[in-house]
C-alpha cells in the first residue's frame, strides 16, 4: 500500500487530501509514506486500494492557496525521493514486494525545465489533454509545476521570443 500512497503523492496528493478521500488519519498516511508507519489493517488496505483506483488519474483539490501549496509540497517531496507516479506502475506490480515501475519511467534528473519547454507542454495539455478551458492553476498542476513556475515560464518564453524576433528582423549584411 505504501507504493500506492507514494504514487498519489507524486500526483500532488497530500497526506491530508488522501485522508479526506480514505478516512484514514493523515498522520498515519504520513508515517506510512515515510516508512515508519505500522501496517494497515486489511480493511484499511482495501480502502486505500479502492481510493487509489478512483484517485490515480484525478487532480487533488487545489481551490485555495493553502491547498495549492500542500499539493506543491507533496509533489516536491515525491520528486526528491524519486517516487514513481501512478502512470509508471503496472497494476500487477505496484503491490508486489519486488515490484518495479515501468523501465521506461525514470525520475527527473534536472531540478528545472526550460521555460519554453514548460510553455510548449502547457499548450499541448490545453490543446490535446482535455484542459482547453482549465485555469492556469489546473494546467500547472497537470504539468507538475507550481502556478508561479508556470507564470514565470510564460514571462521568460515571451522575453526569449521577443529577443529572437528582434534578431530575426535585423537585415542581413549585403555582400560587398
Amino acid at each position: 500500500m505504501r507504493r500506492r500512497l507514494q504514487a498519489l503523492t507524486a500526483r500532488s496528493w497530500s497526506p491530508q487530501a488522501i485522508a479526506d478521500e480514505t478516512g484514514i488519519p493523515a498522520p498515519l498516511i504520513s508515517s506510512l509514506l515515510g516508512g515508519t508507519g505500522s501496517n494497515l489493517s486489511p480493511g484499511q488496505r482495501l480502502v486505500v486500494a479502492n481510493a487509489y483506483d478512483k484517485m490515480w488519474d484525478r487532480d487533488p483539490p487545489a481551490g485555495t492557496r493553502e491547498e495549492r501549496e500542500t499539493c506543491e509540497l507533496a509533489r516536491s517531496r515525491a520528486a526528491s525521493r524519486g517516487w514513481a507516479p501512478p502512470q509508471a506502475w503496472d497494476d500487477a506490480q505496484i503491490d508486489q514486494p519486488d515490484g518495479r515501475p515501468s523501465p521506461d519511467w525514470k525520475p527527473r534528473r534536472r531540478n528545472s525545465r526550460r521555460s519554453v519547454d514548460i510553455v510548449e507542454d502547457a499548450q499541448f495539455v490545453r490543446d490535446h489533454g482535455g484542459y482547453r478551458d482549465a485555469d492556469i492553476n489546473q494546467v500547472a498542476m497537470r504539468l507538475g509545476v507550481s502556478r508561479d513556475q508556470l507564470d514565470q515560464a510564460y514571462c521568460r518564453a515571451r522575453r526569449y521570443a521577443g529577443r529572437n524576433a528582434v534578431t530575426d528582423a535585423e537585415p542581413e549584411a549585403e555582400p560587398g
